[in-house]
């Protein structure tokens, strides 16, 4: 599996304006989107018709991207919050159950998430806001 990349990086001013716009909101609002349905509807397109530009302007599908982001932002999460429960870091990343989390979480990196922050290197400094985050998402 490839280094992440965000698009945001890698796009430029030739790419339609359309793929701009969902790049921009996957990023920003990863969280929050329901899905390529729900991101398809702000961007006032059909799902079929942003799949295709997308796809043939990045490489990746929307909805590929939109996990990507999703599970990038959570490993950051367990890496400066380890002792955060999942469900917290579940809908602070956009799904809705730490179950479906867990499933999402393993098929794109092959450990689950508590294998996964048990490799990062313990930094004290990420539990102390713990709290603040839990506050944050509950």
């Amino acid at each position: 599996m490839e280094p992440f990349k965000l698009l945001s990086r890698e796009i430029n001013n030739d790419c339609p304006h359309l793929v701009q716009d969902a790049v921009f909101l996957v990023e920003a609002e990863y969280a929050y989107l329901y899905g390529i349905d729900d991101l398809a509807d702000r961007l006032e397109v059909t799902k079929h018709h942003l799949i295709r530009i997308f796809t043939a302007n990045t490489g990746i599908s929307p909805g590929k991207y939109l996990c990507e982001i999703r599970i990038y932002h959570a490993k950051n999460m367990l890496q400066y919050h380890k002792n955060a429960p999942l469900e917290i870091i579940a809908g602070a990343c956009g799904y809705s159950c730490a179950n479906y989390f867990c499933k999402v979480f393993k098929k794109q990196t092959g450990l689950t998430p508590t294998e996964y922050a048990k490799t990062i290197p313990y930094d004290p400094d990420g539990d102390d806001t713990n709290l603040s985050l839990q506050k944050l998402f509950l």
